[in-house]
């Protein structure tokens, strides 16, 4: 509990809390801490939007499945962000996606709305909460602009070089470690893994690029187009 409870201080959604705000969220009803192995399911899509869920450690992937089975990742959260927080507060009543642990990871669930129903007469306690998460949603929304931007490109190399680009202006250097492995690369990309492989080889081969498993290099970033 005491651990949970320093985590949650680093959570960006508790930002300018104190002990006592905190503690209430921590010991209310509607929150709940579960522990998931690596490949487990958070939340299945099809589940009711009741839970905002927050990662206390590990990482978590938000994945989208089409009709025929691809598989698409939206979004990979690591400790101590929140996640599931516009399906909250939508009028969504079942999960699009589903939330699928990475590592082995601790997530805390928070029945939010009825919390903030039940704060409404404390007016501090609910400004803040309600602040912060404001915050987090228009921060996610650029974010997801971003891919939008990334995937929007017309070809698998385009796409590929977009990507690295923003990890390296992420990193600040031309040297850094992308959180994906080669087929949730092309899940994020939304492209053919194969396909995907072919184009970062040719990169490689023509100066462009250089790469081991998830470190890479950009030697030159224009040389592409």
């Amino acid at each position: 509990m005491k651990k949970d409870f320093e985590l949650m201080k680093k959570c960006p959604l508790f930002d300018k809390m104190d002990d006592e705000e905190l503690n209430a969220i921590l010991k209310s009803p509607h929150t709940k801490i579960q522990d998931f192995s690596k490949n487990h399911t958070v939340i299945a899509e099809g589940s009711d939007t009741d839970h905002i869920g927050i990662v206390l450690s590990g990482t978590i992937q938000i994945v989208r499945n089409d009709y025929y089975g691809n598989r698409s990742i939206i979004a990979m959260i690591n400790s101590p962000q929140i996640f599931a927080e516009v399906f909250v507060f939508s009028q969504t009543e079942t999960m699009p996606v589903s939330v699928i642990s990475v590592t082995d990871s601790r997530i805390m669930l928070i029945g939010l709305k009825d919390i903030l129903n039940k704060s409404s007469d404390r007016s501090s306690f609910y400004t803040k909460l309600t602040s912060n998460l404001l915050r987090l949603v228009t921060e996610k929304n650029l974010k997801l602009n971003e891919k939008i931007e990334i995937i929007s490109k017309r070809t698998t190399r385009e796409k590929i070089m977009a990507f690295l680009m923003s990890q390296a202006k992420l990193n600040g250097s031309d040297c850094f470690t992308i959180p994906y492995d080669r087929q949730s690369l092309a899940d994020f990309l939304e492209v053919d893994r194969s396909a995907m492989s072919a184009e970062i080889s040719k990169l490689r081969e023509e100066g462009i690029i250089e790469s081991k498993r998830s470190q890479f290099r950009l030697i030159n970033g224009n040389a592409h187009e």
